[in-house]
């Protein structure tokens, strides 16, 4: 017992010096040590690799460690990494806890893979930042993939759609390819890549702990089938789209973006321009596609070929609070007559609101189509008072509901200034009293959880009965009813 004891005190100290000696590693193409791939596979947890300025000629597999960071010296401009068609540029596959491991400052170009030409991620939480991410590709034709032969698609994954083969997916993610990761996707430009599906960027999951976060990126000149700057199909997962400029991307279906399958309103699309895309079929701007129930909000949506927003196939996004001007063809298309979209405080234009032939002959703003709800709209361009709330923003999932012995407590706040850093979680009775207090502090942007078994603060259980959940971030609020069975 004692040297059981003795040999993990010791694997303890050995964990924690190598955490604190944590090395850099120098690559530069005239020195001796002059690949990126040699370095990182001599990487011990949060280890450095810092890359010179130059071309590498790469197409990297990033080793199974935690927390490597691989940073440019001088930035995306000078340091270059070349996947000379042969395959995708970098492969990430990390361990599910990871959050640490970072990609910075590069230029990463010509990839061809199967998924993810630029970077394929699958696991972990990867930082991708400050990159240029340009002609990739992931089509068809696509040559190699770090994917091995015997990969095997999962079978959730295939669901019958034209758009999946026997075999698993078509290839997706011309630029970065995203699965089963909380990838977070901010402050790169992303141009000139081409996919099936998602030429700038993919995500793909269908796992309720993943929260994708993609922020502040230049997403343009794109192309793909569907979803030519961005394509998600994330049915359960807790997926951002948020700050970015999206314009003069192509596809068939959603020129600007492409959503797919997202079954749940976890999806928030907000505080984007999405301009200058084009659709030869559908969707423009926006293509809500097979029950897709997206948060679309605080947007500008304008100038986009083959309709701003496009919406069929049982989907109901909430439309909200966005500024849908100027597009060729209609501003917003509803292609299901069994569903009511939604679509209240927008900006068609004018204030006289959006045309519609029957319901509003007068409107002189873009023409919306049958079964949208458009009324109340906004009178002047612009989110007006709803900019206090986008400034925060809290993703809450609560499951099972009702209950009656556990129920868990799911939420992600996004802060675009970083200035809340104390979210604050109390669950009140009908008669508005506070209950239970979690007093549950969380980083912005990242998920967290809780359980509550229907006791309150000192544990004693409650009642049955309905009780309502509040999440609290600065001036923003949030409330969910949970109803508690005895």
């Amino acid at each position: 017992m004692k040297k059981c004891m003795l040999r993990m005190t010791l694997l303890g100290m050995l964990c924690l010096f190598s955490i604190g000696s944590a090395e850099i590693l120098y690559v530069h193409p005239d020195s001796s040590l002059n690949s990126i791939q040699v370095a990182l596979d001599s990487c011990f947890a949060y280890d450095t690799v810092l890359a010179g300025p130059g071309i590498y000629y790469e197409n990297i597999i990033w080793p199974y460690v935690q927390g490597i960071n691989l940073l440019s010296e001088f930035g995306a401009d000078t340091t270059i990494i070349d996947g000379g068609k042969e395959s995708g540029v970098i492969h990430l596959s990390l361990m599910p806890e990871d959050s640490v491991t970072l990609i910075k400052g590069f230029t990463i170009r010509n990839g061809d893979a199967w998924q993810g030409g630029g970077i394929y991620s699958v696991g972990g939480r990867p930082r991708i930042t400050g990159n240029i991410i340009t002609d990739n590709t992931s089509q068809w034709q696509s040559r190699k993939s770090h994917l091995s032969a015997g990969y095997e698609y999962r079978d959730a994954h295939t669901r019958s759609s034209p758009e999946r083969s026997k075999n698993g997916p078509p290839p997706q993610g011309g630029g970065i390819y995203t699965e089963w990761s909380s990838a977070v996707i901010i402050n790169n430009v992303i141009s000139g890549n081409i996919s099936h599906q998602g030429g700038g960027v993919a995500c793909f999951c269908d796992a309720a702990n993943i929260s994708p976060l993609i922020m502040n990126n230049t997403i343009t000149a794109n192309t793909a089938h569907a979803g030519g700057g961005v394509y998600i199909d994330c049915p359960f997962t807790m997926t951002v789209v948020r700050e970015n400029m999206i314009s003069d991307n192509t596809a068939n279906f959603g020129g600007g973006f492409g959503c797919y399958y997202v079954i749940n309103p976890l999806l928030r699309i907000t505080d984007n321009t999405i301009t200058g895309n084009s659709a030869d079929s559908a969707g423009g701007g926006i293509w809500c596609y097979l029950a897709s129930r997206p948060i679309i909000d605080s947007n500008t949506v304008s100038g986009n070929t083959g309709d701003g927003i496009y919406i069929g196939y049982n989907s109901s996004p909430l439309v909200t609070y966005n500024n849908i001007v100027d597009n060729v063809g209609l501003a917003l298309v509803n292609d299901d007559a069994d569903e009511l979209i939604m679509a209240e405080n927008n900006w068609w234009g004018d204030a006289s609101g959006p045309y519609h032939p029957m319901t509003n002959p007068g409107g002189m703003g873009d023409t919306v189509s049958d079964y949208v709800d458009y009324d109340p709209w906004m009178t002047l361009p612009g989110t007006g008072e709803h900019l206090l709330q986008s400034q925060s923003m809290s993703i809450l999932q609560i499951h099972p509901n009702p209950f009656s012995d556990i129920v868990s407590i799911r939420y992600l706040v996004l802060d675009t200034g970083c200035l809340v850093k104390n979210p604050t979680l109390k669950i009140y009775d009908v008669g508005g009293r506070i209950v239970n207090d979690f007093g549950h502090l969380s980083d912005i942007g990242y998920p967290s959880s809780m359980k509550w078994y229907g006791t309150d603060s000192n544990g004693k259980q409650l009642p049955g009965g309905v009780y309502f959940l509040k999440l609290k971030v600065g001036k923003y609020s949030e409330t969910a009813k949970i109803v508690l069975l005895r």
